[in-house]
């Protein structure tokens, strides 16, 4: 028993020096190898442990340009980099990824990486993430997530998510940076998505009073205290109030089922630019369109549970 022991104790230096974690993706250990990360220079599926927790930056940019291969399918193996501050990767081909015990991350840049969902949960000291996709290659492995739960993520003061258009909503409760900017940008080329911002005091938010007057969001937006409530309201009212008919010249009428238990509150008349015309908050039946100049407007539907807007053209 002694000489066993002894001899535990003895290779126990060298067993730890050996320990390795296995990177099944050869694309993403060439690019260890070429950025002098994987020590013994080789593509062998691992790398030594203690390779990877001696990173504190991986930017592993256009991988598939700057290393000869094609981009990485498979990040099992970053879950070791346990030092790592800030990772900076796009064009990729991962749809999933595992990054919660990456607790000193600061900086994550994950665009274009076929992402349907992604945990922070263990990112508690993230400051700025770049989720998004890339404007001139947004169809090429994009990022296509419908919510972002950054609920845990109390540091984070920039969020750029520019041209994800499948999101409908980002959990900011819980933030406490000084400053936040959130970038929303969507394509010129499609629809505009509203998204449903969750926020601790959605009303603070929405007038950008403390804690929110240094906040800055470009795109389009509106502030929650329940996100989910708030875009099944929207949903319904999308689904069940319409204007017709479209083209009009004299009337037009807003339809919805009276009984479904919500209240038409007001409609405003804008022209194509955005500049008010005209507010209605009666006779929702029998709108008279006959004093308007012809063109494209927009009639904003009000709503005890959210709006709705649609275009009118009057001829």
């Amino acid at each position: 028993m002694k000489n066993i022991l002894l001899i535990l104790i003895t290779l126990l230096p060298f067993l730890t020096k050996a320990q390795v974690t296995l990177i099944p993706d050869q694309n993403f250990e060439h690019a260890l190898v070429n950025l002098g990360i994987d020590s013994d220079g080789v593509v062998n599926g691992q790398i030594l442990t203690s390779d990877a927790q001696n990173v504190t930056q991986l930017k592993l940019d256009y991988v598939g340009h700057s290393y000869g291969c094609c981009g990485v399918t498979d990040f099992t193996g970053l879950e070791a980099f346990t030092n790592c501050e800030e990772i900076k990767t796009y064009f990729n081909d991962i749809g999933t990824i595992n990054l919660i015990p990456l607790t000193k991350l600061k900086k994550l840049h994950l665009s274009n990486s076929m992402l349907s969902a992604i945990d922070l949960s263990g990112n508690t000291n993230l400051e700025s993430l770049f989720i998004g996709n890339d404007y001139y290659v947004k169809f090429w492995n994009p990022n296509h997530m419908k919510e972002l739960d950054l609920s845990s993520n109390h540091k984070l003061r920039h969020i750029s998510a520019s041209y994800l258009l499948t999101l409908e909503q980002i959990n900011l409760r819980n933030n406490t940076a000084d400053s936040v900017f959130i970038y929303l940008g969507n394509s010129y080329d499609v629809p505009y998505n509203d998204i449903c911002i969750e926020v601790d005091d959605h009303t603070s938010a929405t007038n950008g009073t403390a804690p929110y007057d240094t906040w800055e969001v470009y795109g389009n937006h509106f502030f929650s205290d329940d996100c989910k409530k708030a875009l099944s309201n929207e949903l319904f009212i999308l689904n069940n109030f319409k204007i017709y008919p479209n083209p009009a010249a004299e009337y037009v009428s807003v339809e919805y089922d009276e009984n479904a238990g919500v209240q038409l509150r007001g409609v405003q008349i804008l022209d194509s630019s955005g500049k008010w015309v005209r507010s209605v908050k009666d006779n929702f039946h029998q709108i008279n369109v006959s004093s308007l100049s012809e063109g494209v407007y927009l009639f904003v539907i009000q709503t005890d549970k959210g709006n709705k807007t649609e275009k009118v053209v009057v001829k």
